[in-house]
């Protein structure tokens, strides 16, 4: 996975490079503050609420036949959720990623989960073509993320190791997290050209996580929670 994504990174880099001798390639750089959210399909699991995170990094636009693009680039992004848990309905004492002293239905636990992802969209993207004025654009495709950090926060109303209402913070938890992301992703926004080479770039994008991202074995088989977030596109094209 880390060839890929170096040979990925290179081909992006060398994109970016022939990007600024021809007309058909566009670079530019974006900043996506996004609200995440995990969803739980198991019983037992439930979201806790949303997290606000930011994504930014490098955007490539080739318009490889009039109004038609196919976009990509190279991001970082800082996503994430809360999850709460009941009972120990799983596997033996786990509640999450936390074991119990004592088994019970009424053993509950709280998560704050933050991860960060280097992460490469890809896209269809569709303009409109009002040559020096504002354009509206729509795109769908998909992104695979691979994650570099991964922290929660966490505590509980059970005992664990002896400890009483356990609870952590700031924790690393990227050997429990899942090795790769892969999911769908849509959106729509307008440009707008402010001289004869910049242009603004704004709109809203929704990505939806197709993969677990917390690992069974150590979350005790919750079975699969996908990882989803709303950004706000902010960027300018050079």
């Amino acid at each position: 996975m880390k060839k890929i994504v170096a040979a990925t990174i290179i081909l992006l880099i060398t994109s970016a490079s022939f990007a600024q001798h021809s007309k058909d390639f566009r670079i530019g750089f974006l900043l996506e503050p996004n609200v995440g959210w995990l969803h739980p399909n198991e019983n037992g699991v439930s979201s806790d609420g949303a997290k606000v995170g930011i994504n930014y990094g490098l955007m490539i636009d080739y318009e490889f036949a009039d109004n038609y693009i196919l976009a990509t680039g190279l991001q970082i992004s800082q996503i994430g959720g809360k999850l709460s848990y009941t009972g120990n309905t799983w596997d033996g004492k786990h509640v999450g990623l936390l074991s119990a002293d004592n088994s019970s239905v009424n053993n509950t636990a709280n998560y704050n989960i933050g991860i960060q992802y280097v992460e490469i969209p890809f896209a269809l993207k569709l303009k409109s073509n009002n040559k020096g004025k504002l354009n509206y654009w729509g795109c769908f495709g998909g992104f695979l993320a691979v994650p570099t950090k991964a922290r929660a926060d966490y505590q509980s109303n059970f005992t664990v190791n002896g400890v009483a209402n356990y609870s952590k913070d700031n924790d690393n938890i990227l050997s429990a997290t899942q090795p790769i992301n892969i999911g769908m992703q849509i959106g729509a926004g307008v440009e707008l050209p402010i001289s004869s080479s910049n242009t603004l770039v704004a709109g809203l994008i929704f990505n939806n996580g197709f993969i677990d991202v917390t690992k069974n074995g150590s979350w005790g088989n919750d079975g699969r929670i996908n990882l989803n977030n709303l950004a706000l596109k902010l960027g300018i094209f050079f």
